[in-house]
């Protein structure tokens, strides 16, 4: 085993803790930390990431019985999901291969058992390792919602770090297609990596072109054979309601915006996992970000609860 889970003293939702995954249920695990760059140290002081998602969602949602009004029932749907927690694979900021391995493996974990997995980072070269542990299936399409891109080949000397997430994913033989939703303004790609993207056959999605196709038009382009990635950097979100992110920038989608996406993305494909990443709580305001990135994981659950995604 290249991956040890540690209990958390909150779960998501207040869902039930578990130590193993199980056949036809949502698994969700946390990590902390990925592949850092040379020199950065990132700043871990206080509560972590995927623990202040798991605080902020269950303060927010008071009971998982109660009604929620985004899915006009209960959002597991009276039980018709089986959502575990599984804690946090032991990450540390000072190995990146360690950390890479431990993602891999309790994905690849999760997937034999036959279970989705549900990552809550830590930073988007988390993804990596990530997307790595869904080599079981054979074709993967890949909906990436973020402000950037993510396509450099590499930065110094590092080729798996976050700014690398889709270079990488492209890499992989399973991976068939991209649609990457949520572009805007400036992050680290240039014309070269904006060129590669599109030769690969990424498909690129600016957030008005988001606004002028609509959740539904920019779903129907995904391919419906194979099975989907639904991978999430919060930065994508407007930082009027995720403040709390590693690069912030100006404009970006609304809540409803993404959660439509998601519905949409969902209805009629297989789900083969959903990652989160980039939210950085010391840099959150009430909470607001660690509930967003809660509330996003819970439109997942709610869509698998009513079987568009299964």
């Amino acid at each position: 085993m290249t991956y040890r889970l540690q209990p958390v003293p909150e779960t998501f939702f207040d869902l039930p803790a578990a130590s193993e995954a199980r056949a036809g249920s949502v698994a969700i695990f946390g990590a902390v930390y990925g592949t850092a760059y040379p020199g950065s140290i990132p700043d871990m002081s206080g509560i972590s990431g995927p623990d202040a998602v798991r605080r902020a969602i269950t303060e927010a949602s008071v009971h998982v019985d109660h009604w929620d009004f985004d899915f006009d029932g209960p959002l597991l749907n009276d039980g018709a999901l089986d959502v575990v927690d599984l804690g946090d694979v032991v990450t540390r900021h000072n190995d990146n291969a360690g950390n890479r391995a431990a993602i891999e493996a309790v994905t690849r974990y999760i997937r034999a058992a036959g279970a989705i997995p549900v990552l809550i980072g830590g930073d988007d070269s988390a993804a990596i390792p990530f997307m790595r542990g869904l080599s079981d299936v054979d074709t993967l399409h890949i909906l990436q919602i973020d402000a950037h891109i993510d396509w450099r080949d590499w930065i110094g000397d590092e080729t798996l770090g976050y700014s690398s997430t889709m270079r990488r994913a492209s890499e992989l033989p399973f991976v068939r297609s991209m649609t990457q939703v949520g572009i805007r303004a400036v992050g680290s790609a240039r014309r070269e990596e904006v060129e590669t993207a599109k030769a690969w056959g990424s498909r690129l999605v600016t957030v008005r072109q988001v606004r002028a196709s609509g959740a539904a038009e920019i779903a129907d382009a995904i391919p419906r054979d194979g099975a989907l990635l639904i991978h999430i950097d919060v930065d994508a979100l407007d930082p009027s309601i995720c403040p709390g992110v590693n690069a912030m920038s100006p404009g970006g989608l609304w809540l409803e915006e993404v959660t439509d996406l998601i519905a949409a993305a969902m209805t009629g494909r297989k789900l083969a996992g959903f990652s989160i990443v980039e939210f950085q709580p010391q840099a959150d305001v009430n909470g607001m970000t660690a509930t967003v990135v809660g509330r996003l994981i819970c439109h997942v659950l709610g869509n698998l609860a009513r079987k568009n995604g299964r």
